[in-house]
């Protein structure tokens, strides 16, 4: 007993340092994240804010399909890196990393592109912001191939620096937009500079590294782990675009405003994700060790995520006045309730690093099953907040049940294998 307890201390002594750099990156783009919607709150008020959230929900659609490239390239980089025995092919300039990144990219720009005209109706704006955010998937996707070659490689820093870098250009060109003057379709061009300009740095540094992947492009298991990340994220941020189409102008900005706050948490599974994602596929048949990985993983995310919730129960209307101001003091009465409902979307988020490794195409079924419930049931809430936050919360809870049942078993099913922990590395 002794012996081991010393090996899981020698595990996390060992991690905990470069886990505590990636996080402090992390957290100064969070704090950036953050500012962008308090200072576009602030600039724009309740109503171009509750806009301008629906409109920017094109472009984090576009960073659903973009971060499931990501985790995707991330296991392909990190299998032909290993030598795994499905990735045993020469690794080339336009390997299939880059082939999926251009054509879902270029693919999801001409879609967004083609319902211009309906999506401007839908949301009440110009067709022109609809085109600018069209143009951000484009670059979105090919950050994303550099950044999971990156990730893949066990560079973790450099990836969070990246997303950092973009989150903090993002807030000065916004910043600057607005005290020229300008409206919400400048936040949108802010954005489209910033994910370009992140794009082509992350290019030069994977380009230089000489990271491919040795896989072709769409196999089935590049299509399942793009599918794992499209599907959880579509469920964690399609939220803001129901509510925006199912309730009122004015309450679908408080609720736009409260879900930026309690969102805060997925972070924490986000950047858990960065490090140890590569770790998992490379030990994915030591069962010991992601045990004690997985573990770790969820009582740190249940940790911060009761903390947060129960800091924002206490001071969300002070969170609320200092990031957006008084005219969003509706959003306070949501937030403490949405800030639970979204713990166990973070537990949930925590499990997925493990059956993103082992490439789960169980996990998709539940995924894809939720997002037809989430649909379903939004639809016959709203536009009742409270009902809508109670479904957040109890379809995340069931998912992550669920989720861990799927990792439980899986071990369990597994044969015998090392328990050392510290042998995730």
């Amino acid at each position: 007993m002794n012996e081991r307890r010393a090996m899981r201390l020698g595990y996390l002594r060992r991690h905990a340092a470069p886990l505590a750099t990636v996080g402090a990156v992390s957290v100064v783009g969070i704090l950036a994240s953050t500012l962008f919607q308090a200072l576009t709150g602030r600039g724009l008020g309740p109503a171009a804010f509750g806009l301008l959230a629906a409109f920017l929900s094109i472009v984090n659609i576009a960073a659903i399909g973009a971060s499931a490239l990501q985790n995707s390239v991330a296991v392909a980089t990190a299998r032909t890196l290993s030598g795994a025995p499905d990735a045993t092919a020469a690794p080339r300039r336009w390997d299939g990393a880059m082939v999926e990144g251009v054509a879902l990219g270029g693919g999801g720009a001409l879609v967004v592109a083609a319902l211009a005209g309906p999506l401007s109706g839908r949301l009440g704006t110009s067709v022109m912001a609809v085109l600018l955010a069209a143009a951000t998937v484009l670059p979105s996707f090919l950050f994303s191939v550099a950044q999971g070659r990156l990730q893949g490689a066990g560079r973790a820093t450099a990836v969070a620096g990246w997303s950092t870098g973009s989150q903090v250009l993002r807030l000065v060109l916004a910043g600057v937009a607005l005290l020229a003057g300008l409206g919400a379709v400048s936040i949108l061009v802010a954005v489209l500079l910033a994910i370009g300009a992140a794009a082509l740095a992350a290019s030069v540094q994977a380009d230089r590294a000489g990271l491919r992947t040795s896989t072709s492009a769409f196999t089935r298991n590049s299509v399942v782990l793009i599918g794992l990340t499209l599907a959880f994220a579509w469920l964690t941020n399609i939220d803001v675009m129901l509510v925006r189409t199912g309730a009122p102008e004015h309450p679908a900005g408080m609720f736009a405003a409260a879900a930026v706050l309690a969102k805060l948490i997925l972070i924490v599974p986000t950047t858990l994700s960065l490090y140890l994602l590569p770790r998992f596929v490379n030990r994915r048949e030591d069962h010991g060790a992601m045990r004690f990985g997985v573990n770790v993983v969820l009582l740190t995310v249940l940790g911060t995520g009761l903390l947060g919730a129960g800091a924002l129960a206490v001071l969300g209307g002070f969170v609320i006045r200092l990031f957006f101001g008084s005219g969003y003091a509706d959003a306070v009465g949501l937030l403490p309730a949405l800030a639970l409902a979204y713990v166990p979307w973070a537990l949930s988020q925590g499990l997925l690093i493990r059956l993103t490794a082992s490439r789960s195409r169980r996990a998709l079924v539940v995924l894809l099953a939720a997002s037809v419930a989430q649909w379903v049931l939004a639809r016959q809430v709203l536009p009742d907040l409270r009902a809508m936050t109670l479904v957040i919360g109890v379809l995340g809870a069931i998912v992550a049940g669920v989720f861990y049942l799927l990792h439980h078993f899986s071990r369990a099913q597994s044969p015998a294998a090392p328990t050392a922990p510290e042998s995730v590395a």
